[in-house]
């Protein structure tokens, strides 16, 4: 029996895979360049025509397909961009954007008013403009993005600002948090950095050390109010066989990502395994007969013998496309530095929890009335 919606839906998508949601690379263009970015900055010149785009929404439709997402490269580069919006809209997505908006007019302002996305995230680096300049490579973009940020506020449009964090910016991030809390946006940070999908991995030299990563994850602890309750979250009572059959990951279950140049894969970033091209097959066949995505689809946690045994598994979110860039293809070699960081969120936690506690009993102990 189960109680969880989404162990609940999980299980409903095991049995039965259907593409719930798609991320639409429509361009790979970039007016940024980012130096922790997963895309090779020399391909960065695709966009997929607007008859292409228009086609992808329509068979994503007849299949049921409701959460859409649509990026980049930077998505307003797109030369048909409004055009993508509307289309989205008339078929009635629950659309999210994904841009660097520094290219966002107040024309276009309007139409997203139009359109009401279900949110457009962004990225803010740092609100030092010399540092998130640094990251972007491109200069006045930190102001260009905070002022578009304040524009789709006062529209009402919701915004969700994403941090992730690497040497550049590790001292200055819970600015930006701070930053968006006072906007009321959302805003989540991430310091588990991807390599490329060419398997080159220069960027990861911006990657946190495992010392800088502690100093993160303790003030994660601190600050993050609901952290320490979801690593309360029980492990299901079953037994070591029963948790090996459990699929690895959601990956080839309900949701597929198509590139700029119509190529499926079976997420964002894992641009080293093509699963179909749109431009020659109907999505459908794609997702019922891609040998790869049904390999992916019967992965289970048994697969990766360390994260079978592992003592950290419950700190730890293992991730094949991540697997896969870093290793040079091999999707079920497991990074070093990943388990690094899933150790250290254990015993930091644990850690926390006692003196917590231990706090807890203190002030029960020195309670009015009480004796000692």
């Amino acid at each position: 029996m189960y109680t969880d919606t989404q162990e609940v839906l999980g299980v409903h998508y095991r049995e039965h895979p259907q593409i719930y949601s798609c991320q639409i690379e429509t361009t790979n263009r970039c007016n940024e360049k980012c130096i922790h970015c997963y895309i090779p900055h020399e391909l960065k010149n695709v966009v997929l025509p607007y008859e292409v785009i228009e086609n992808i929404l329509q068979q994503l439709h007849d299949l049921g397909t409701i959460g859409l997402t649509l990026s980049g490269g930077e998505f307003f580069l797109h030369p048909d961009a409004e055009k993508i919006l509307r289309k989205a809209r008339e078929l009635d997505f629950s659309f999210t954007i994904l841009s660097n908006i520094t290219l966002l007019t107040s024309k276009m302002i309007d139409v997203l008013k139009e359109v009401n996305p279900a949110l457009v995230q962004t990225s803010l680096y740092s609100i030092n403009p010399e540092e998130h300049d640094h990251i972007t490579q491109l200069k006045g973009s930190c102001e260009k993005t905070k002022a578009a940020i304040d524009a789709l506020i006062a529209a009402n449009i919701p915004v969700q600002i994403s941090c992730p964090v690497m040497k550049t910016n590790y001292h200055s991030y819970k600015d930006v948090l701070k930053y968006a809390y006072k906007r009321n946006c959302k805003a989540q940070t991430d310091y588990v950095m991807m390599a490329r999908y060419d398997f080159t991995t220069d960027n990861l030299a911006e990657r946190l050390t495992i010392e800088q990563t502690e100093d993160l994850l303790k003030d994660i602890i601190q600050f993050d109010k609901d952290y320490l309750d979801f690593t309360d979250t029980p492990i299901p009572p079953e037994s070591r066989e029963e948790w090996g059959k459990r699929p690895f990951c959601g990956v080839g279950m309900d949701n597929l990502c198509i590139a700029s140049d119509g190529i499926v894969y079976p997420c964002s970033g894992w641009q080293g395994m093509p699963c179909g091209n749109v431009r020659e097959q109907p999505i459908k066949d794609i997702w019922e007969k891609s040998p790869q995505l049904n390999k992916l689809r019967n992965l289970t946690k048994s697969a990766i013998p360390q994260c079978y045994d592992c003592e950290e598994k419950q700190f730890c979110a293992p991730c094949l496309v991540r697997n896969f860039n870093e290793s040079g293809g091999d999707y079920l070699k497991v990074a070093p530095h990943f388990c690094k960081a899933a150790h250290l969120n254990r015993v930091l936690v644990e850690e926390a929890k006692t003196k917590m506690r231990a706090n807890k009993k203190g002030d029960s102990g020195s309670k009015p009335g009480m004796t000692m």
